[in-house]
């Protein structure tokens, strides 16, 4: 289908736009509670703000509808595929903080289950980090997303805090309501970063009882925030300059040499890649782990992703370990052929990370293969040419298991070599309809 009209998710209207829902998000975060408290109440404008922020929220559906996405570095674009991700993902969150229950019920007559309704608003939560994040990346979050997370849920800490505050005090005679709900913000906040000034005490024991609740949560929040915040600013700043410095000594590296354009493009195509998956896969860790340790991790994670491949799912332990030791690992490029149409198969893949083409002779698209998909399986079985082309989409990291390799572990374990007959029968049979895992 065609995507002339899907909306690109990094241009500036829609990175516009995502804030606008941001905003509204933080505003039901700050008054929600607020207006829970039976003193204060729903103000009658505040009802023409949620209709507004209804209208917004059911036009951000349809905007997400119409949206591509940006996964594993593969700009999706297809309709079909944009609709199906987000009918699974998040439509059920936004179209139920989108729906005004509260609105309803009050036309309705129930006044009181009205005000409690508005709190489903709050399931926009769960939409931070996407807000944050257009891009939709798998990139862990920058230190600015992350500090806003944070202040986000103080926030709403705070503020849910002050509105118990205002349940169970009274009133003082001589304030109005703004008053009431400034003292209790400050009687909150100053309960939480400190053990308040005196100036504003509890008379009740609901309200001592509630004080002594708040001092301690403020302990932990503000023990894990200064923690949390310290530990990431040195990590990020550390990791960048370390980015920085090797991405600096690569680019002198080609300009000394003067490397072709397209070449220099290939390099920190792989280099960003690679960076990314050192920084979000724990490759950092297994550096500093003892050789055993690794290595058994790393038969471990092969045998996990060799259990994926249907010829290999009834395999015993004994079996996969010994194939897994045979596996080499192979880095491809954008753009680079991996499997080519009418070449002798020796090899299956395992993807590992990335995303892959599969297309027929035509070059007409067959299927996207990604993380932990197979192919290439049924060359392992018999001499056999690929029946389909499979070209990498983005940088692409894959296990490699050769058929010399995987004969002479099942020359020690016949028995299943056996098992495997029946199986080959049946991969035929699904290479000959065009499946989507090539020979």
């Amino acid at each position: 289908m065609s995507s002339s009209k899907i909306l690109m998710p990094d241009t500036m209207a829609r990175k516009s736009w995502n804030m606008l829902i941001l905003a509204a998000t933080v505003w039901y975060t700050w008054t929600i509670p607020l207006f829970l408290v039976p003193k204060i109440g729903v103000p009658s404008w505040s009802l023409w703000v949620n209709l507004a922020l209804t209208v917004i929220f059911l036009f951000d559906i349809l905007l997400h509808f119409r949206t591509a996405i940006l996964d594993d570095g593969e700009l999706i674009t297809n309709r079909e595929a944009i609709h199906e991700r987000y009918l699974k993902g998040f439509f059920f969150f936004d179209l139920m903080a989108s729906i005004p229950w509260d609105l309803l019920l009050w036309l309705m007559g129930f006044w009181e289950i009205a005000v409690w309704a508005s709190a489903i608003r709050m399931l926009r939560i769960f939409r931070l980090p996407h807000l944050l994040r257009v891009h939709g990346t798998a990139m862990p979050a920058t230190i600015t997303e992350q500090l806003f997370i944070t202040n986000f849920w103080v926030l709403t800490i705070t503020s849910w805090c002050a509105s118990i505050w205002m349940s169970i005090v009274e009133i003082q005679e001589g304030d109005d309501l703004t008053a009431f709900i400034i003292k209790g913000y400050y009687w909150t906040v100053t309960t939480m970063a400190s053990v308040g000034y005196g100036d504003i005490t509890p008379q009740t024991n609901a309200g001592r009882i509630f004080a002594m609740f708040v001092m301690l949560l403020g302990v932990a929040v503000y023990a894990f925030i200064i923690g949390h915040i310290s530990t990431l600013i040195v990590n990020v700043n550390l990791l960048r300059k370390q980015n920085k410095e090797k991405i600096e000594q690569l680019a002198a590296f080609m300009q000394q040499y003067d490397l072709p354009s397209t070449l220099q493009n290939d390099i920190f195509s792989f280099y960003r890649h690679y960076l990314m998956e050192h920084s979000a896969g724990g490759a950092s860790i297994l550096k500093d782990l003892p050789n055993k340790l690794s290595d058994r991790i790393h038969q471990h994670v092969n045998i996990y992703l060799l259990r994926r491949c249907p010829l290999f799912k009834k395999a015993s332990q004994e079996l996969l370990e010994a194939l897994g030791a045979k596996m080499s690992t192979e880095m491809f490029l954008p753009s680079e052929q991996i499997i080519r149409i009418g070449e002798v198969g020796n090899e299956m893949y395992i993807l590992v990370h990335g995303v892959v083409a599969v297309t027929n002779e035509s070059g007409e698209l067959i299927a996207k293969l990604r993380t932990k998909d197979v192919f290439g399986e049924i060359a392992l079985l018999q001499d056999t040419v690929r029946m389909a082309n499979i070209k990498a989409i983005t940088a692409c990291n894959t296990l490699k298991l050769h058929k010399e390799d995987f004969d002479q572990v099942m020359a020690s374990f016949p028995e299943f070599r056996k098992e495997l007959r029946t199986i080959q029968m049946h991969r035929v049979g699904l290479e000959s309809s065009h499946s989507k895992l090539p020979a």
